[in-house]
């Protein structure tokens, strides 16, 4: 028999090792996980945009000295909250190093020509977006209107089904058919996805028309193209990726103009509306009409990073949920009202704000979550979700190991915050999560109550997405105490008024209590997504899983 004392003293170390193993292990239950949330300070948030958003830094533009201060910032609250740095596998920075290349095109060195005699007019009739890996690209080849570009037979739509491509200028308009569903939309209606489609099928070139009541205008692409150029991010391998890059085929993309559309092809209104309101096959051309031109690009390059930093999980700790929100907004500009800097403060130094609050909590938990939680302010969104691209395809760890995106872009926190439209949850089981975590806080959840303007594809979670990573980006809905969709006239005032422009600045127009829920929310979804038994996985319907790797 063992002496007593030497029992109670292996009793004590019995008790002290299950303490030990119980507390790593603990999960926290929705209810005490809720409650563990409301340490969240609103004071804390409204510092770091304070930060982040004041005129200093103006406007947080990558590349520049500025953007390096708020780089810092980040890594210095990372370092405060014990979250270390994974900028590189070496993990021995924050910061994950990248280049990013502007284009822009020389147009006194460039031409287009028009069946060998006539010259078409720069700004006028067309525009060049360049190619981001080559800085002088020379092309001829026959045109042909290929519709919107769309390739999805599975949608019962098919651009292509009975139209050659190969070696030919494809002429496609802008935007997708309404019949598809918003998100998928988006995705087919994307230019790089058209751009990736026409390059599959050995086109030689792609020239884009805004149509009547399609996004954007001629004009205003142009000024923003010819005077800022194009962005791309450089890989490991030297391509540039970004909205300029073609592939192998392709040699180039550009704009051109609608109505110099309908003077050389013989299309008309009429053509144009019964293709979109019916499927009606577009007329091709009256006569064949070919293309030649040639496209001179200067490039410059600079340097630019996302700030990355790892909380280690327990017993799942090689596998990991990846937080990102963006740290860059578009610098200076134009003034109105006497003021050039834009500021940012809602796009996105509030998100930025509240993944640092979410990083916080997650390094006060009572004991380590199941898996390990990366953090990444990135760098380049405005430019094209560039810093983003970078991470999901070059991650410091196992790409595979990703089992979820949880991103924060611009929450809108102009007002308390009582439903909220969980953008990609429906695509996937994160839906039951959020389900949990709105039922503790007393949200409601409302569907996407804007899904033409088809925001899940539009942020940093989307690069996840493509590498078949579930994602969550998490808006605002438009519930108010005396209406269920008071916030709409808002919300849409605010963007009017103050998105990407200098207005965008910490004042009264934010809530901090309702960015204390936020903060919340977001911990919890994430929480409950890294605690869960299984990873997440899209929906069996989902258009998404497609790109599951």
């Amino acid at each position: 028999m063992i002496p007593l004392r030497k029992n109670v003293y292996l009793i004590f170390c019995f008790g002290i090792l299950l303490f030990t193993s119980c507390k790593k292990e603990t999960v926290l239950s929705d209810e005490n996980l809720a409650k563990f949330s409301e340490s969240v300070n609103p004071d804390d948030i409204r510092h770091h945009i304070a930060v982040l958003a004041n005129d200093s830094l103006k406007g947080r533009l990558p590349g520049t000295p500025e953007y390096d201060k708020a780089m810092a910032y980040v890594a210095d609250r990372y370092k405060e909250f014990g979250i270390t740095p994974l900028g590189n596998k070496e993990a021995s920075t924050y910061y994950q190093a990248l280049t990013l290349r502007n284009s822009v095109v020389n147009e006194e060195q460039s031409f287009m020509i028009l069946n060998d005699t006539d010259s078409l007019h720069v700004g006028t009739d067309y525009f060049y977006l360049g190619n981001a890996n080559k800085k002088v690209s020379e092309f001829s080849g026959e045109l042909v209107i290929v519709g919107f570009g769309i390739q999805a037979p599975e949608y019962g739509f098919n651009d292509f089904e009975k139209l050659d491509v190969k070696g030919k200028i494809a002429i496609v308009f802008s935007g997708a058919p309404s019949s598809l569903p918003a998100s998928e939309r988006s995705y087919l209606g994307n230019t790089n996805t058209k751009i990736t489609t026409l390059d599959n099928l050995g086109a030689a070139g792609v020239l884009f028309v805004i149509t009547p009541g399609g996004r954007g205008n001629f004009n205003g692409i142009y000024e923003s193209v010819s005077q800022q150029g194009m962005n791309s991010v450089l890989m490991p391998d030297g391509k540039a990726l970004g909205r300029s890059d073609y592939g192998s085929h392709l040699k180039f993309g550009g704009f051109f103009n609608w109505f110099s559309l309908l003077k050389l092809s013989g299309l008309t209104s009429e053509n144009w509306k019964d293709y979109i309101e019916n499927g009606t096959a577009l007329d091709q051309l009256s006569k064949t009409i070919s293309l030649k031109g040639k496209i001179a690009a200067t490039f410059k390059e600079f340097e630019s990073a996302n700030v990355v930093g790892l909380l280690e999980g327990g017993e799942l700790k090689d596998e990991y949920i990846v937080h990102t929100a963006h740290l860059d907004h578009i610098g200076t500009g134009k003034p109105i009202n006497g003021d050039s800097i834009y500021n940012g403060a809602h796009d996105n130094a509030s998100g930025v704000s509240a993944m640092l609050e979410i990083a916080r909590l997650y390094s006060k938990l009572p004991s380590k979550p199941k898996r390990s939680v990366i953090f990444a302010a990135v760098t380049a969104e405005e430019m094209g979700l560039l810093g983003s691209k970078y991470l999901a395809l070059n991650p410091p760890i196992d790409q595979h190991k990703i089992i979820a995106n949880v991103n924060t872009d611009m929450p809108t926190l102009i007002a308390p915050l009582l439903s909220v439209e969980p953008l990609g949850a429906e695509q996937s089981s994160i839906m039951e999560v959020v389900k949990r975590a709105t039922k503790q806080l007393h949200l409601k959840i409302d569907q996407d109550h804007a899904p033409d303007e088809v925001r899940f594809v539009r942020s940093d979670n989307f690069s996840f997405v493509l590498e078949g990573i579930p994602a969550l980006r998490m808006k605002y809905g438009l519930k108010t105490e005396t209406s269920e969709t008071g916030l709409d006239s808002i919300i849409k005032t605010f963007t009017e008024q103050h998105y990407h422009k200098p207005s965008d600045e910490l004042n009264d127009m934010f809530d901090f209590d309702a960015a204390k829920t936020y903060v919340r929310l977001q911990f919890m979804n994430s929480y409950l997504i890294n605690v869960s038994e299984e990873k997440p996985t899209w929906n069996e319907g989902s258009f998404f899983k497609k790109f599951k790797k």
